[in-house]
């Protein structure tokens, strides 16, 4: 889903000119359907900041020579780049949910 970032008192302002020049709504009217709207918009919206600047994944490898031993497979297997591409992430997905907490 994309999102959308306008300021709040922008919108207000298109809403309101809006409800005025195409639906007739008085001045003081549409401003206060349009403010309800934005009130209505912004506690919709989620306040969490999103996870998709985060990463879960460490950037070092995990311990152990079973990580490097998988990797190294996948890549001798003589399979498609593409098919090689899809399973080292799976590979890297699988290992990352195992990781210890820094």
């Amino acid at each position: 889903m994309t999102e959308l970032r306008i300021d709040a008192g922008k919108v207000e302002r298109i809403i309101t000119q809006i409800l005025r020049d195409e639906k007739g709504i008085s001045s003081a009217d549409a401003a206060a359907v349009a403010a309800s709207i934005c009130r209505r918009l912004t506690t919709a919206t989620p306040t969490s900041p999103s996870l998709d600047r985060y990463r879960i994944i460490s950037r070092e490898p995990p311990d152990g020579d079973d990580f490097a031993i998988a990797v190294a497979k996948k890549l001798t297997d003589g399979k498609s780049e593409l098919w090689n591409a899809s399973e080292l992430w799976e590979l890297v997905y699988n290992q990352g949910r195992h990781l210890r907490a820094n």
